[in-house]
């Protein structure tokens, strides 16, 4: 029997260490072009949120 990724914990995992890296790049000096995230940050969460629709997925 295989076990299925948790979906919640990926998701999570994912978005905590987008957060973490941006984190990163605003401490070592650099900058945050809002239009570029204005953009970037819901592109971001749909493919997070896909991710997760593929983790949950029951296997056959």
């Amino acid at each position: 029997m295989k076990r299925r990724p948790d979906a919640v914990s990926l998701v999570l995992g994912l978005l905590a260490t987008l957060l973490a890296i941006g984190g990163l790049w605003l401490s070592f000096g650099g900058r945050l072009e809002w239009s570029t995230l204005r953009i970037a940050a819901p592109l971001t969460l749909v493919l997070i949120g896909i991710i997760g629709l593929a983790a949950s997925r029951p296997r056959s």
